[in-house]
């Protein structure tokens, strides 16, 4: 398999595009395809294989769980997951029974994004034994382990999504501390914001195998 694909289906044009512009910022290599209905989401899953599929369940030609039941239909093989304003207990259950990941947009676009964050991570840790080109690189490792234990713990604790000011209460230090660190995590992994460190870092404790407290 070439480079990662990620299928997204979503009705409204500005909330694929920024789905999409998240992935790519967090994994360049990522291609993203857009379906902006059902029958063009099933085809796409029918004509491909990808690493994610995210899904509306609000779309034009279908609502809520008869969407649902149609992507668990086709029985893919790749993760899953919802993302929906719906507020529902039968669609939260329909995805518990079904593994699939159930993403709330009525959440804070900072918690949205952190969820999507790990469950994206969590697909790029599953597909690299698929030889999907999502691995943690050589040069990642060397970096990651180069940091400062401080530097390590400050880099943890933005993977779990983490504000400056919650960084500083937890290590006991001052946030423009906790800001010196991590610009130089950044210029050391060579990433420009807090998603791709973080990104980098939940790989590399997963092929690792042990995390940072």
């Amino acid at each position: 398999m070439g480079q990662p694909r990620i299928l997204i289906v979503e009705d409204h044009p500005v909330m694929a595009e920024a789905l999409q512009a998240h992935l790519q910022s967090v994994v360049p290599q990522v291609q993203c395809v857009q379906a902006s209905n059902l029958h063009d989401g099933l085809v796409s899953m029918a004509s491909s294989s990808y690493a994610l599929v995210l899904v509306d369940l609000n779309l034009p030609d279908s609502e809520g769980l008869d969407t649902l039941n149609a992507f668990c239909n086709a029985s893919v093989q790749w993760p899953m997951a919802v993302i929906s304003a719906l507020e529902d207990a039968d669609v939260a259950q329909a995805c518990l029974d079904n593994n699939i990941i159930y993403l709330r947009k009525s959440v804070q676009s900072s918690q949205l994004m952190a969820e999507l964050l790990q469950l994206l991570s969590g697909a790029l840790h599953k597909n690299q034994s698929a030889n999907t080109g999502l691995t943690v690189q050589e040069e990642d490792v060397h970096a990651i382990a180069k940091l400062s234990k401080k530097q390590r713990l400050v880099l943890a604790k933005l993977a779990q999504g983490q504000s400056t000011n919650a960084i500083a209460q937890a290590l006991a230090l001052s946030e423009t501390t906790v800001r010196s660190h991590m610009g130089q995590i950044y210029k050391r992994l060579g990433v420009k914001n807090r998603t791709q460190a973080s990104t980098r870092y939940v790989l590399w404790t997963q092929q690792q195998g042990w995390p940072d407290d």
